[in-house]
């Protein structure tokens, strides 16, 4: 049985990247970029492919703009846009099914404690029973440290865990802790999956398969 889930935030629990988006279309006209120039989907894609820091590199390389600035400004503007992020459909649903299966949720996230509180805002912080965040300075994933320490300090059965989340990095985290992995890939931006045990495109695809593992 996998009953111990380790979840990623950003465009897994929470659907915060349109929101991510915007805010560095913001960042990026703050620094006189002209709305025209900018490709806001190749920015999706390259956080979604990569990470956010991959964006800052490229577009700030690509426009001839301070990289240091590009990445203050945007978490600036993330920061309060983020705010108005909702929760993925059926979230709350495959949270407490682990709990009813004697298991437990982990938190796994490169945001900072407003992911906790964002998931207080939506009752959904009880669900969980450990977490990383930035705030910890664990090395980014797929670096395996953080979810190795969430394991050791929690007694977690590897044989009974899995890294669900939303981009290749996610994936390749959970396997380098030798534990299973989900990619949760909602409009099929992944290409190198990285090979997990189950791949969805709703949270709620989860649910059969849980329950008959």
């Amino acid at each position: 049985m996998i009953n111990q889930l380790f979840w990623d935030f950003d465009g897994t629990l929470f659907d915060t990247y349109p929101k991510m988006v915007s805010a560095f279309v913001q960042a990026l006209g703050d620094l006189g970029i002209d709305d025209v120039e900018i490709d806001q989907d190749q920015i999706y894609v390259t956080m979604r492919q990569h990470d956010v820091g991959t964006a800052i590199r490229k577009f700030s390389a690509f426009y001839g703009i301070d990289e240091k600035q590009l990445r203050k400004l945007n978490r600036t503007h993330q920061t309060k846009l983020v705010e108005d992020a909702l929760p993925f459909p059926s979230v709350k649903e495959v949270l407490e099914l682990a709990k009813s299966m004697k298991g437990r949720n982990f938190l796994l996230t490169h945001r900072d404690d407003q992911a906790k509180s964002m998931l207080r805002k939506f009752d959904l912080l009880d669900d969980f029973s450990g977490f990383v965040t930035s705030d910890q300075n664990f090395p980014r994933k797929p670096q395996p440290d953080s979810i190795n320490w969430l394991i050791k300090t929690n007694q977690v059965d590897r044989k009974k865990a899995i890294m669900i989340g939303d981009r290749k990095l996610d994936v390749a985290a959970g396997h380098n802790a030798n534990i299973a992995s989900c990619l949760f890939d909602p409009d099929g931006t992944i290409i190198d999956s990285g090979n997990p045990e189950i791949r969805v495109t709703e949270i709620n695809e989860l649910v059969p398969w849980l329950t008959n593992k």
